[in-house]
């Protein structure tokens, strides 16, 4: 689950003091539950949520709030970008969070590549995003035909992305990646979850 993914993440990250983390298309900031752990243990989180829609802010504050992470301890910044053109420095983040993001953004090769950029060596990157199934020719061939008006109608969101073909494409060091079938999210069931080290 998730959950996990995200306990998997910070333990690989527990020796650092603070945590430089990204969380790109942070929307809302629905993964701030999954940050509660690594924030009540010793040590800050620097949150950086990159997102194009500026008028999201105000709700990913509040969840942040809500979930505890808003502390001496730990900083929360926000900031307008594309995950194709990350305002970021390279070799600059401890780790970096995206789900179900790589849907809609216009370049996901490049997306992954800009990830891979802006992590420190030996970063993470967090991944879980849904697919085109593997497992099923029927619902992958409904997925592709229903991705035009899935795109006009969902923010840009295509169901027929193999994402994670392209993150094996991006040279990481190590990806650790799996395929799933969820339930009772009928086309968006299809989905890999992973995390890659850079």
């Amino acid at each position: 689950t998730k959950k996990r993914l995200f306990a998997k993440l910070f333990d690989t990250l527990e020796t650092k003091s603070e945590i430089s983390i990204v969380e790109i298309g942070m929307g809302s900031f629905p993964n701030a539950l999954y940050y509660q752990k690594r924030s009540r243990q010793q040590g800050g989180l620097d949150i950086i949520g990159v997102d194009p829609n500026d008028r999201m802010e105000g709700y990913a504050r509040e969840n942040a709030s809500k979930a505890g992470l808003l502390s001496k301890n730990n900083n929360l910044r926000i900031v307008h970008g594309v995950s194709e053109a990350l305002p970021l420095a390279d070799a600059s983040v401890d780790a970096v969070v995206c789900t179900l993001t790589l849907c809609s953004v216009v370049n996901p090769e490049q997306s992954v590549q800009e990830i891979k950029r802006i992590l420190k060596p030996g970063g993470k990157f967090l991944f879980w995003e849904h697919v085109l199934s593997q497992t099923s020719p029927s619902l992958a061939q409904q997925q592709i035909l229903l991705t035009p008006t899935q795109v006009k109608r969902a923010d840009g969101c295509h169901l027929d992305r193999e994402t994670g073909k392209v993150v094996r494409a991006a040279g990481f060091k190590q990806l650790d990646l799996e395929y799933m079938e969820l339930t009772k999210f009928g086309f968006l069931n299809p989905t890999v979850c992973g995390i890659a080290t850079a």
